[in-house]
Protein backbone atom coordinates (compact mmCIF):
# COMPACT_ATOMS: atom_id res chain seq x y z
CA UNK A 1 0.00 0.00 0.00
CA UNK A 2 1.43 3.50 -0.96
CA UNK A 3 1.06 6.45 1.89
CA UNK A 4 -1.34 8.56 1.50
CA UNK A 5 -2.61 12.49 2.34
CA UNK A 6 -5.80 13.86 3.29
CA UNK A 7 -7.22 17.25 2.31
CA UNK A 8 -10.83 18.87 3.00
CA UNK A 9 -12.00 19.79 0.15
CA UNK A 10 -15.66 21.93 -0.15
CA UNK A 11 -17.76 18.67 -0.31
CA UNK A 12 -15.70 16.51 1.61
CA UNK A 13 -12.74 14.76 2.68
CA UNK A 14 -9.55 13.98 -0.74
CA UNK A 15 -7.47 11.86 -0.51
CA UNK A 16 -4.25 11.35 -3.38
CA UNK A 17 -0.92 9.57 -3.16
CA UNK A 18 2.13 8.88 -5.29
CA UNK A 19 2.68 5.17 -7.20
CA UNK A 20 6.32 4.14 -7.91
CA UNK A 21 6.56 5.30 -11.57
CA UNK A 22 5.30 9.26 -10.60
CA UNK A 23 1.69 8.52 -11.07
CA UNK A 24 -0.33 10.70 -8.73
CA UNK A 25 -3.87 8.91 -7.66
CA UNK A 26 -7.05 10.69 -5.97
CA UNK A 27 -9.80 9.27 -4.34
CA UNK A 28 -12.80 11.80 -3.41
CA UNK A 29 -15.83 12.06 -1.29
CA UNK A 30 -18.24 14.59 -2.33
CA UNK A 31 -21.50 15.51 0.09
CA UNK A 32 -24.59 14.00 -2.08
CA UNK A 33 -26.44 14.19 1.07
CA UNK A 34 -30.26 14.49 0.42
CA UNK A 35 -33.01 16.33 2.67
CA UNK A 36 -34.68 12.78 4.08
CA UNK A 37 -33.70 9.90 5.62
CA UNK A 38 -31.84 7.42 5.11
CA UNK A 39 -29.86 9.55 2.34
CA UNK A 40 -29.28 12.76 4.61
CA UNK A 41 -25.46 11.15 4.65
CA UNK A 42 -24.83 10.31 1.10
CA UNK A 43 -21.68 10.84 -0.42
CA UNK A 44 -20.30 10.32 -3.72
CA UNK A 45 -17.31 8.02 -4.66
CA UNK A 46 -14.65 9.12 -7.48
CA UNK A 47 -11.05 7.92 -7.55
CA UNK A 48 -8.46 8.30 -11.08
CA UNK A 49 -5.25 9.24 -11.81
CA UNK A 50 -5.06 13.02 -11.76
CA UNK A 51 -3.45 13.15 -15.06
CA UNK A 52 -5.24 10.59 -16.93
CA UNK A 53 -2.42 8.24 -17.12
CA UNK A 54 -1.90 4.55 -17.25
CA UNK A 55 0.85 2.97 -15.50
CA UNK A 56 1.76 -0.99 -15.07
CA UNK A 57 -0.59 -3.29 -13.38
CA UNK A 58 0.19 -2.01 -9.54
CA UNK A 59 -1.48 -3.89 -6.98
CA UNK A 60 -0.77 -1.53 -4.04
CA UNK A 61 -2.79 1.19 -6.16
CA UNK A 62 -5.65 -0.95 -5.43
CA UNK A 63 -4.95 -1.23 -2.06
CA UNK A 64 -4.38 1.75 -1.08
CA UNK A 65 -7.88 2.99 -2.90
CA UNK A 66 -9.88 -0.15 -0.85
CA UNK A 67 -7.64 1.05 2.40
CA UNK A 68 -8.90 4.60 1.96
CA UNK A 69 -12.72 3.59 1.07
CA UNK A 70 -12.50 1.67 4.47
CA UNK A 71 -10.61 4.19 6.34
CA UNK A 72 -13.70 6.93 5.01
CA UNK A 73 -17.09 4.05 6.12
CA UNK A 74 -15.06 3.56 9.47
CA UNK A 75 -15.09 7.50 10.49
CA UNK A 76 -19.35 7.17 10.74
CA UNK A 77 -21.53 4.06 10.47
CA UNK A 78 -23.89 6.42 9.04
CA UNK A 79 -22.37 6.87 5.95
CA UNK A 80 -23.85 6.06 2.83
CA UNK A 81 -21.91 6.18 -0.20
CA UNK A 82 -22.75 5.76 -4.51
CA UNK A 83 -20.00 4.67 -6.99
CA UNK A 84 -21.01 5.75 -11.01
CA UNK A 85 -19.66 3.18 -13.33
CA UNK A 86 -19.86 6.11 -16.06
CA UNK A 87 -19.28 5.32 -19.70
CA UNK A 88 -16.99 7.75 -21.05
CA UNK A 89 -14.13 5.09 -22.21
CA UNK A 90 -16.57 2.57 -22.45
CA UNK A 91 -15.00 0.69 -19.30
CA UNK A 92 -17.82 0.76 -17.52
CA UNK A 93 -18.10 -2.80 -16.48
CA UNK A 94 -14.36 -3.19 -16.34
CA UNK A 95 -15.13 -0.80 -13.28
CA UNK A 96 -18.07 -2.44 -11.78
CA UNK A 97 -16.39 -5.87 -11.35
CA UNK A 98 -13.54 -3.88 -10.04
CA UNK A 99 -15.82 -2.17 -7.08
CA UNK A 100 -17.36 -5.37 -6.39
CA UNK A 101 -14.14 -7.52 -6.45
CA UNK A 102 -13.19 -4.93 -3.92
CA UNK A 103 -16.65 -5.17 -2.02
CA UNK A 104 -15.81 -8.67 -1.78
CA UNK A 105 -12.34 -8.39 -0.23
CA UNK A 106 -12.76 -5.53 2.07
CA UNK A 107 -14.01 -7.85 5.03
CA UNK A 108 -16.66 -5.08 6.40
CA UNK A 109 -19.27 -7.95 6.70
CA UNK A 110 -22.19 -5.33 7.96
CA UNK A 111 -22.15 -2.80 4.91
CA UNK A 112 -24.14 -3.92 2.18
CA UNK A 113 -23.41 -2.80 -1.82
CA UNK A 114 -26.66 -2.50 -3.77
CA UNK A 115 -26.19 -2.15 -7.60
CA UNK A 116 -28.31 -0.53 -10.01
CA UNK A 117 -28.04 -0.65 -13.79
CA UNK A 118 -29.92 1.54 -15.85
CA UNK A 119 -31.66 0.16 -18.38
CA UNK A 120 -31.76 3.74 -20.64
CA UNK A 121 -28.11 4.41 -20.23
CA UNK A 122 -25.12 2.56 -19.90
CA UNK A 123 -23.60 3.12 -16.94
CA UNK A 124 -24.78 1.72 -13.52
CA UNK A 125 -24.38 3.05 -10.16
CA UNK A 126 -23.61 1.40 -6.65
CA UNK A 127 -24.47 2.40 -2.98
CA UNK A 128 -22.95 0.66 0.25
CA UNK A 129 -24.72 1.11 3.44
CA UNK A 130 -24.38 -0.24 7.16
CA UNK A 131 -27.03 -2.66 7.81
CA UNK A 132 -26.88 -2.42 11.21
CA UNK A 133 -28.44 1.31 10.71
CA UNK A 134 -30.27 1.10 7.83
CA UNK A 135 -33.45 -1.67 6.88
CA UNK A 136 -32.45 -2.78 3.52
CA UNK A 137 -35.75 -2.95 2.06
CA UNK A 138 -36.18 0.90 2.86
CA UNK A 139 -32.45 1.82 1.78
CA UNK A 140 -33.60 0.13 -1.89
CA UNK A 141 -36.79 1.87 -2.24
CA UNK A 142 -35.80 5.25 -1.13
CA UNK A 143 -32.48 4.60 -3.70
CA UNK A 144 -35.11 3.72 -6.45
CA UNK A 145 -37.21 6.37 -5.97
CA UNK A 146 -34.33 9.13 -5.68
CA UNK A 147 -33.10 7.69 -9.04
CA UNK A 148 -36.16 7.77 -10.53
CA UNK A 149 -37.23 11.37 -9.74
CA UNK A 150 -33.47 12.01 -11.63
CA UNK A 151 -34.06 10.07 -14.48
CA UNK A 152 -37.13 12.37 -14.92
CA UNK A 153 -36.17 15.56 -14.27
CA UNK A 154 -33.37 14.29 -16.65
CA UNK A 155 -35.46 13.06 -19.67
CA UNK A 156 -38.17 16.72 -19.11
Amino acid sequence: MYKYYKEQGADGPYFYFYTELNLTYYVAFRNMSQEAFPLNNLYSLDFGEINGLKGKNDIKISSTILNIIIEFLETDPSLVIHFLCDSEDSRQLNRKRLFSRWFAICGMDQWVKYDYDFDSADYNISFIYCSDIYETAIMETEILLTLDVYERAKND
